[in-house]
C-alpha cells in the first residue's frame, strides 16, 4: 500500500532531530574543552553533509516514489503524467543512454525542475518551492560542494557566496561558516537555520 506524502516529510524531521541532538552533544563537548576549536568545526561539516544528504534522498524518494505509486502525493494537483509498464524498467526509461545508473538532482533547477516537468504535471509538487528557496537550495548546495570536494572552482563559488557578509577569519571557510551566528538575538548557527530552512522546503514538496 502506498504511503502519503506526509510520511517522508515526518521521517525527515525525525532525521533533523538526531542530527542536531548530535550537534549540542559536539557543542557541551567544546565548552568543556573535551575537544578542540578545529574538532568542531569538521563535526558541523560531517553533520552539514548528512543533512543535505537526506535532504537529496528525500527528493529521489519523493520524486520516484511518485511515478512508481509507493508514494500518495498529499496534494490532488501532483500527478505523474506517463505510465510505465512494467514499473520496473521506470529508472532504465528515465536514464535513457546515460551511463551512469544514477540520479543527479542538483543543482536543483537544472535538473530536478526539467525533470519533473517531463514526468509530473506542471512539475508539482517540485515547482510549488518560490525562487527564494531555490536560490536557498543553490546556496546549500555550495557550500556542500566546498566541504565534500574542496576543489579550487567549488571554493571560488563558496567565496563568492560570503563575499557579502561580515565573518570572523575562522568562519570564512565552509566548515567554520556552519558555527557563524547571523542573529545574536536568535542564537542560531548558520547549520541550525539551513535545517530550519530545509524543514519548510521539504514540508512545501510533501505537503
Amino acid at each position: 500500500m502506498p504511503k502519503n506524502s506526509k510520511t517522508l516529510h515526518k521521517g525527515f524531521l525525525r532525521k533533523l532531530k538526531a542530527l542536531d541532538d548530535t550537534r549540542t552533544k559536539f557543542e557541551a563537548a567544546f565548552r568543556s574543552s573535551i575537544i578542540l576549536d578545529e574538532d568542531i568545526r569538521q563535526a558541523y561539516a560531517g553533520l552539514y553533509l548528512d543533512l543535505f544528504t537526506e535532504f537529496e534522498n528525500l527528493i529521489e524518494e519523493l520524486f520516484l516514489g511518485i511515478l512508481k505509486g509507493d508514494i500518495k502525493p498529499n496534494n490532488v494537483l501532483v500527478r505523474s503524467i506517463i505510465k510505465i509498464k512494467p514499473i520496473a524498467e521506470l529508472e532504465t526509461v528515465m536514464h535513457g543512454t546515460k551511463a551512469k545508473k544514477y540520479f543527479d538532482w542538483l543543482p536543483y533547477s537544472d535538473t530536478t525542475l526539467p525533470r519533473a516537468k517531463i514526468y509530473l504535471t506542471d512539475g508539482n509538487p517540485f515547482t510549488f518551492l518560490t525562487d527564494i528557496q531555490k536560490n536557498r537550495i543553490a546556496n546549500y548546495h555550495t557550500i556542500r560542494n566546498a566541504i565534500a570536494h574542496k576543489s579550487k572552482k567549488a571554493m571560488n563559488e563558496f567565496n563568492t557566496f560570503t563575499s557579502g557578509l561580515t565573518l570572523l577569519p575562522i568562519e570564512q571557510t565552509p566548515q567554520g561558516y556552519l558555527r557563524n551566528v547571523p542573529n545574536p538575538a536568535t542564537g542560531k548557527t548558520q547549520l541550525e537555520i539551513m535545517s530550519d530552512e530545509l524543514q519548510a522546503i521539504t514540508y512545501t514538496l510533501c505537503n
